[in-house]
């Protein structure tokens, strides 16, 4: 699909919704769960079953649309404005966002969309869980906000509450990857979601390098990056030892303050983040046909073949051989 045929489809009737803000609400009482919301209702937003195995969902926030009363996703959730304009209320905050513009909403966010002129159209991204676990994160920029933002994301003991905001009208590639992403997914001749999930990590990587932005993040959640910085950069050069308490004696950190910190901004322990760090160290020595697995195994730090062998297992959901052989 090319980008006039994509046009044509993006003016066609599906991008209309034509419903009233009754019709809207109507329909949502009988599809979602409602909870008390503040002197209102808001709408719980399911979508297990919508994502059938797949790491993303791409839906339209279509013109001429009613109102979207509150609700929240379980998920993450990025909404790029195609053309015209969308109004949302973020909790208490209403935000205006133009052509171009492009969003990314924490888990459990309350928010609304005012209703859509004949202009205004939205472009959905819902990400599942497992998009953030196994792709990008560790290709962003370490001393960007929006790394630590996405680090966030990941952690599920905290409350998310959080919203980033681009204003990124005059960049075509934003752009570009938007259309690529809605080519691939209109097109059931050609639509594939590793394709989709590379865009999409293209457009997410793409954002980290943009300085212009709006959020409702305290400034006090980062006052510690510089520390997390420098403790993930130590243990991408330094898995082979994974001490903490070296680490902590060549930073002259408090060990027991920069545990709570990691567990604070990755959701894992000191040992989960070098566990995680040897095994990928490990996936790539085992390219290597010709060096024995025990030899890998100690190259990674870890001298215990059967804990390696336990660990590896767990990690990829092979065992060192299995995933050698399956790479020949």
């Amino acid at each position: 699909m090319n980008y006039q045929e994509l046009e044509n489809i993006l003016q066609s009737p599906i991008s209309y919704s034509n419903t009233s803000d009754e019709e809207l609400l109507d329909h949502f009482k009988q599809k979602f769960t409602v909870v008390p919301y503040q002197n209102d209702i808001m709408f719980i937003f399911h979508h297990e079953r919508e994502f059938q195995n797949h790491n993303h969902i791409i839906n339209l926030h279509q013109r001429k649309s009613g109102c979207v009363p509150m609700h929240i996703f379980h998920y993450i959730v990025m909404t790029y404005v195609y053309s015209g304009t969308l109004i949302m209320r973020v909790e208490d905050e209403t935000i205006t966002l133009h052509q171009g513009d492009i969003i990314i909403l924490d888990k459990h966010v309350p928010h609304s969309v005012a209703a859509t002129g004949e202009n205004d159209l939205g472009i959905n991204i819902i990400l599942n869980d497992n998009y953030f676990a196994h792709r990008f994160i560790n290709h962003l920029p370490h001393d960007q906000l929006i790394t630590q933002f996405m680090i966030e994301l990941m952690n599920h003991q905290n409350t998310h509450n959080h919203y980033l905001l681009f204003y990124t009208k005059q960049d075509q590639l934003i752009h570009n990857c938007i259309q690529n992403i809605l080519c691939e997914h209109f097109d059931p001749m050609t639509s594939s979601d590793e394709i989709i999930d590379n865009y999409i990590m293209i457009l997410i990587t793409h954002l980290a390098r943009k300085g212009q932005y709006n959020t409702n993040l305290s400034v006090s959640l980062f006052k510690n990056q510089k520390l997390m910085d420098d403790i993930l950069e130590y243990i991408h050069h330094h898995y082979q030892d994974g001490n903490l308490k070296n680490m902590c004696m060549h930073f002259g950190y408090d060990p027991s303050y920069t545990s709570k910190l990691i567990k604070q901004f990755s959701g894992k322990t000191f040992k989960q983040l070098v566990n995680e760090e040897r095994m990928k160290k490990a996936i790539i020595l085992l390219q290597n046909k010709q060096l024995p697995i025990y030899e890998i195994a100690s190259e990674v730090g870890i001298h215990n073949l059967t804990s390696f062998y336990k660990r590896f297992q767990e990690y990829t959901g092979y065992t060192p051989q299995d995933y050698r052989n399956q790479n020949e």
